[in-house]
């Protein structure tokens, strides 16, 4: 349950075209193992810092046997609030720099603009300040989607609703890569190398861990 005054109420996702591996379970806390890294240490600590608020009031991440998950810290019981995230603290798409949204068409939408937002801050590095966070997402290669897979893999499954799902999704992606090529090209100090690869990781990645707000546009937050 989020606040609906100063933090922006959260939404699931609508389901994916193209199936695509969520990183974080739910789990009962008996269950967590050593985490691998310290980021289970360390992020939930750097988003509290950034919000300016306790953000998970009964959450806690660790490691399960399903990988990076989040465990209930206490009793969850009707009515307490799970998580309380500020818009401030969402990587959102609406909150791209005006230099790049000057090249970007009206029409251009919230899955590629997050999807920019997010390779505008890997190429910032260590400088982003959401760096803590973009380090946790998977890096290229990581990502079960289908729309990664090769000619032959899609082959084996070309009598499913799948492969044509896929061939329709893997299109619409790269025309939305070619209609942001102009904004790149422009941009080289703020988008470097960027490839249809890398772009399409990147919508990935939207695609498997956006939010819905409110106001209609996509956020990632965990």
């Amino acid at each position: 349950m989020l606040s609906s005054t100063r933090f922006g109420a959260v939404f699931l996702p609508r389901r994916a075209t193209v199936l695509s591996s969520v990183q974080f379970s739910f789990g009962n806390s008996a269950e967590v193992l050593p985490c691998s890294t310290n980021e289970c240490d360390e992020f939930l600590p750097w988003l509290e810092r950034k919000a300016g608020i306790e953000v998970a009031l009964v959450l806690s991440i660790g490691s399960s046997a399903h990988g990076r998950s989040l465990f209930a810290s206490r009793l969850i019981r009707s009515g307490d609030y799970i998580l309380k995230i500020p818009y401030s603290s969402q990587l959102r798409s609406d909150k791209i720099l005006p230099e790049i949204q000057r090249f970007l068409g009206y029409d251009t939408s919230s899955h590629t603009r997050l999807a920019l937002r997010i390779l505008f801050e890997e190429n910032l590095g260590q400088a982003s300040e959401w760096e803590p966070y973009i380090s946790c997402l998977p890096q290229m290669g990581m990502l079960h989607s289908t729309v990664f897979w090769s000619k032959d893999e899609l082959d084996m499954v070309r009598c499913s609703p799948e492969y044509q799902e896929t061939i329709h999704h893997k299109a619409c992606i790269e025309k939305d890569f070619i209609a942001v090529q102009q904004a790149l090209g422009h941009l080289p100090h703020y988008f470097r190398d960027v490839t249809l690869e890398k772009f399409m990781h990147a919508y990935a990645l939207v695609e498997s861990r956006a939010w819905g707000t409110s106001s209609k546009e996509l956020s990632l937050t965990f």
